[in-house]
């Protein structure tokens, strides 16, 4: 990552849709490509842009640039460990099992669940056996590890 900001280089907040984060990057690539931009940074800061959209683009990579984020901004070592143990104290885990042909759709489109209560979950594209999906479920944090299941 090397200290680029990836969300800051194209502009957007670090809640932005993938649309938003989409438009920024192909306004930003039209602007810096180096074809129609003579400096000469331009093929630099025209591969500083495609790495940057390449990470905010897919899923997992983008939570695990988020997870970096985070880690980076402790101001302390004593603050983290001390900010860990809370977390792991308020924090839930639990297993998502799922078939087979639930494992090979999530592998290219993302996957909808549904709970007997009506809270929807949504794993996102490319997520895969032995990932974790973060989230706030009945204002609790819940960490999820997506396992798929093999046919048999």
């Amino acid at each position: 990552m090397r200290g680029i900001d990836h969300y800051a280089l194209l502009g957007v907040r670090n809640d932005a849709s993938v649309r938003e984060i989409r438009r920024a990057y192909r306004r930003l690539a039209r602007q810096h490509h180096p074809d129609l931009n003579p400096r000469p940074d331009g093929p630099e800061r025209f591969a500083e842009l495609a790495r940057a959209y390449a990470v905010l683009n897919h899923p997992v990579e983008r939570a695990r640039y988020d997870q970096t984020l985070l880690e980076r901004s402790a101001p302390t070592r004593r603050a983290t460990a001390l900010r860990a143990s809370v977390v792991r104290r308020t924090v839930q885990r639990g297993i998502i099992e799922l078939s087979p042909n639930e494992a090979q759709h999530l592998a290219r489109h993302a996957l909808t669940l549904r709970d007997g209560r009506g809270w929807t979950i949504v794993l996102p594209a490319g997520t895969g056996h032995g990932d974790e999906i973060t989230l706030l479920y009945d204002n609790r944090r819940i960490v999820l590890a997506v396992h798929g299941r093999t046919k048999t």
